[in-house]
């Protein structure tokens, strides 16, 4: 099932099936069990942005798709679905896209062990992708070849950053980028490869990626402080239970002394319900949702800069488009 926020782009929410089928018929070499279970978490309803950036960008002006961008864009999501299944050990986490967490239904070793499978696997279909658009060892590195060491290195940062109360905003915006942006960044540079592209227009790309995923994660943040279970897939205000400081707890306790007055009388790592609601409280009468709202607004006036220099057609689309996923208006 491919998610309808790509209704609006049926040539895009086409090949995204395409993509899924290649995900699963290009799997090997796997414990039939934990194949299975990897099935499930590929066929669940999910939003493929990633892989979707990829493909838009991929298009051409008569929506067609090159097979090899299609087993690119496969490679970037099952890069994405390695680093959730590794977040749910982290997080402790009971579901993810509505089924249960591989970690519930087997272990932690066997989870990471099928996070670090599909890592792997994701390089053969990137060199599969690479293999079948004829791309030069120069152009080759669009692909990236410290992908994986950044994508790891942001989430050593997140772990290292947990419960760590003196952590910044400045520190914040760096383990994002390294590790959601960055995914982004990669998956619309390859989008806009063409052979003899200049390299000017894929650092336009990459950038525009970046701002993206930044601005992304940042709502993604936001939303797990103001949408229930029901409506965001997560629980409420898992982050800040699991000791993950986002920008707004940031903004808070730069906001406000009652706030960071209330975070000495409590027991952070171990908060009981009340407490959480009186933690969302003083962050929303800090005015902290409202700058969290323009740092978003910041990073998306900052890509869609850049998505004019592409100059591709349906911009005013494409920013509408980019607006909704933001405020997941779907």
């Amino acid at each position: 099932m491919v998610h309808h926020i790509w209704d609006a782009y049926p040539h895009i929410q086409k090949n995204l099936y395409r993509v899924k089928e290649i995900m699963i018929s290009e799997m090997t070499v796997i414990h039939p069990s934990v194949k299975v279970k990897i099935l499930d978490y590929i066929n669940a309803p999910g939003k493929y942005v990633r892989a979707g950036l990829c493909l838009l960008f991929s298009a051409d002006e008569q929506g067609n798709i090159p097979e090899g961008k299609l087993y690119l864009a496969a490679y970037i999501e099952l890069l994405h679905l390695a680093t959730l299944i590794h977040d749910d050990v982290i997080d402790e986490a009971d579901n993810r896209r509505g089924i249960t967490a591989i970690h519930k239904t087997y272990s932690n070793r066997i989870a990471i062990y099928a996070g670090d499978y599909l890592l792997a696997y994701a390089n053969r279909l990137a060199l599969k992708g690479i293999e079948l658009l004829d791309i030069t060892k120069e152009d080759a590195t669009i692909t990236n070849l410290n992908l994986l060491e950044r994508l790891l290195a942001g989430e050593l940062a997140q772990l290292m950053n947990q419960f760590r109360p003196e952590m910044t905003m400045k520190d914040y915006l760096k383990q994002i980028k390294g590790k959601t942006a960055f995914l982004f960044a990669i998956a619309c540079q390859i989008g806009a490869w063409r052979p003899k592209a200049s390299k000017k227009m894929g650092r336009i790309a990459f950038n525009l990626g970046q701002q993206v995923g930044m601005a992304f994660q940042i709502s993604d943040d936001l939303i797990d402080y103001r949408l229930s279970q029901e409506k965001s897939g997560k629980p409420h205000m898992q982050d800040i239970q699991n000791g993950i400081y986002t920008a707004p707890y940031l903004f808070a306790k730069s906001l406000s002394n009652d706030f960071k007055d209330y975070l000495e009388t409590i027991d952070i790592k171990d908060l009981n319900d009340d407490q959480l609601m009186a933690i969302y409280h003083l962050i929303e009468e800090s005015g902290a949702f409202k700058k969290t709202e323009e740092l978003i607004d910041k990073f998306l006036n900052k890509a869609f800069i850049n998505l004019e220099k592409l100059k591709i057609s349906d911009t005013n689309q494409m920013k509408l488009f980019l607006a909704q996923l933001m405020n997941r208006q779907f």
